[in-house]
């Protein structure tokens, strides 16, 4: 079961006060996405992970914490008019997010907040964007984790980089017979020119 609550909210930037909605607890119930967005019950409590300063439009997903980005950057160009215009504000949300922890050095979490915008232009029938936004977060993400890298491999084949999918993967062996299995199945719909969504449970019936 899913709770969400409005709760108050200070601005670690402005120190605005405003009002916003946190999840409390939820459930989740069947198989997760290839690039491991997770099934509903949580799959549908995005607009609860982020939240976003109503005054300055600082973006955190935990505003106790103290950012390291200034006023200035939250009023510069970069960050007022971004690149993309996206079909849903949840998307915007999580899009500038990157954009603060790019602006802060925080370099190993940015696939993050990009894989989350993508997830969310795919619920808002944003296409164009989805695709774009995954191209960008295939550049974030290190190979160094196994799973990672199989989650770059859906980034690679969703945004119908489906010659560079087969060509960067077909070769390649995960120390895991189940990861070699995705690997497998995500090569399959490559070769299909397949930029779909898919769950594992769906590998599972379809290999």
């Amino acid at each position: 079961m899913t709770q969400i609550n409005p709760y108050p909210f200070k601005c670690p930037v402005c120190s605005k006060e405003f009002e916003d909605y946190v999840l409390l607890s939820t459930n989740q119930c069947g198989s997760s996405d290839l690039d491991t967005r997770p099934p509903e019950m949580m799959r549908s409590t995005m607009n609860a992970w982020i939240h976003e300063c109503p005054k300055c439009g600082y973006v955190a997903r935990d505003f106790d914490e103290s950012p390291e980005i200034t006023l200035e950057f939250l009023k510069s160009d970069t960050y007022q008019n971004i690149d993309f215009e996206f079909e849903k504000g949840l998307a915007e949300k999580f899009y500038k997010e990157y954009l603060i922890l790019k602006q802060s050095g925080n370099t190993e979490d940015l696939y993050y907040p990009l894989l989350n915008c993508a997830w969310a232009c795919d619920d808002a029938g944003d296409d164009k964007n989805a695709c774009e936004i995954r191209k960008l977060c295939i550049d974030e993400i290190s190979e160094d984790n196994e799973t990672m890298s199989l989650i770059r491999l859906d980034l690679l084949r969703r945004s119908s980089q489906f010659n560079r999918a087969v060509e960067e993967y077909s070769h390649r062996t995960f120390s895991d017979e189940f990861l070699n299995e995705i690997c497998t199945f995500q090569i399959m719909l490559a070769k299909s020119c397949d930029d779909g969504c898919y769950t594992v449970e769906d590998m599972q019936k379809m290999g």
